[in-house]
């Protein structure tokens, strides 16, 4: 089932007179008896493991179970709190969407002459350039190099689609593929951003959760984080504030909490321009203001688990990653004991926490863990 905190207290899909396997075994092996006394009006013999009845039992208990099992994956695939794969994808069309496809980074390239020069020089829509480890980017757009300069800044997007090609760093665009006469050397003067994979499913249910929004246009609050989330696949979170007049503050993060940078949130702010909005508001993307916290832990393991310590040892780890990642959450309040509870549930004994503690978080803000210290204090007595 999803993660949409509005599913978390969705009963699990079942049919009705659903059996397990087990169940359905024992139900054939009643019957056979029932029907087996109604012939000749004995008891029957229990059937030996090689019995030829026997095996025609189970493999009628596995088609039943079997068949139940699907009735039930039919069932999910037809729900969105459920859905998954191709499924969804036939699924959300009823709500006007469809899953979004991979992006493409983008960036600007510095195109540099060895000398300047008495006319201008043409830099072609379509320039052909690379990374050292050959990630592909050409020019966006026709530019020149005005006579009596040296550079001009054109805009560049990936040849290839995903997330291989985000952050790449100012500089490693530097191999010209396509030469140019004149021009000495071509640089990246921006990080890559917008790179993304296909949208997965947790985030298509997401906005198809709250597509409906999408038949009004006087700007409700789920409108905005719809069209926020539609931007790109890798918003992971989007919270629109509107408490000035008509300007719409929408503070978002990126996957795997990234914050937004300038230049994404610009990109929001056109991209917000092109689509149905109240015509007076003024979109603004902003990042969200970071809390830090830090996480100092020392827990033990029972000595009724000695066996299972390196096992425990790793869960608590992940318990701890998980944590973090939960609380990631733009204005969602610092809560040590929802770290305690996953410490817990990984298998240590006595956990003592020393940081965090409890922080407030407001709606325009989120928190970011700064130091992690986790300390293994060894086998204690049950």
């Amino acid at each position: 089932m999803s993660k949409i905190k509005a599913f978390e207290n969705l009963p699990d899909i079942e049919v009705e007179g659903a059996e397990t396997l087990e169940e359905a075994i024992e139900d054939c092996k009643a019957l056979y008896a029932k029907f087996d006394k109604e012939l000749d009006g004995t008891e029957s013999t229990p059937l030996a493991r090689c019995n030829e009845a026997r095996l025609v039992l189970l493999t009628l208990a596995h088609r039943s179970h079997h068949t139940i099992e699907y009735a039930t994956n039919a069932l999910k695939a037809e729900l969105l709190p459920t859905s998954t794969g191709a499924n969804l994808d036939n699924l959300v069309p009823f709500v006007g969407m469809e899953r979004l496809q991979a992006g493409y980074a983008t960036t600007v390239l510095r195109f540099t002459l060895a000398a300047a020069r008495t006319s201008a020089t043409i830099i072609p829509e379509g320039t052909k350039t690379r990374t050292a480890d050959k990630r592909y980017f050409i020019t966006s757009e026709y530019a020149e190099i005005p006579a009596g300069e040296l550079t001009v800044d054109v805009p560049a997007v990936a040849v290839d689609a995903g997330a291989d090609s985000t952050g790449i760093a100012i500089g490693e665009i530097n191999v010209l593929v396509d030469p140019i006469p004149y021009v000495a050397s071509v640089e990246n003067t921006s990080v890559t951003s917008g790179g993304v994979g296909k949208e997965d499913d947790d985030s298509l249910t997401e906005r198809a959760y709250i597509a409906p929004s999408n038949v009004s246009v006087a700007g409700p609050v789920d409108l905005y984080e719809y069209f926020a989330r539609s931007w790109r696949s890798d918003v992971t979170a989007a919270k629109p504030i509107c408490e000035d007049g008509y300007t719409v503050y929408i503070y978002f993060l990126l996957k795997d909490g990234r914050l937004p940078t300038e230049e994404e949130c610009r990109e929001l702010e056109r991209y917000f321009a092109d689509i149905k909005k109240p015509m007076g508001d003024l979109v603004v993307g902003v990042p969200p203001e970071e809390v830090p916290y830090s996480i100092n832990l020392t827990y033990y393991i029972a000595s009724s688990n000695v066996k299972n310590a390196g096992l425990i040892q790793e869960n608590v780890e992940k318990a701890v990653e998980e944590y973090k990642t939960w609380q990631r959450k733009i204005g969602l309040d610092i809560d040590p004991a929802e770290l305690i509870m996953r410490v817990r549930e990984a298998g240590a004994k006595r956990p003592r926490l020393t940081a965090p503690v409890d922080t407030v978080v407001s709606k325009i803000q989120v928190s970011k863990v700064t130091e992690c210290k986790i300390t293994y204090g060894g086998i204690e007595d049950d």
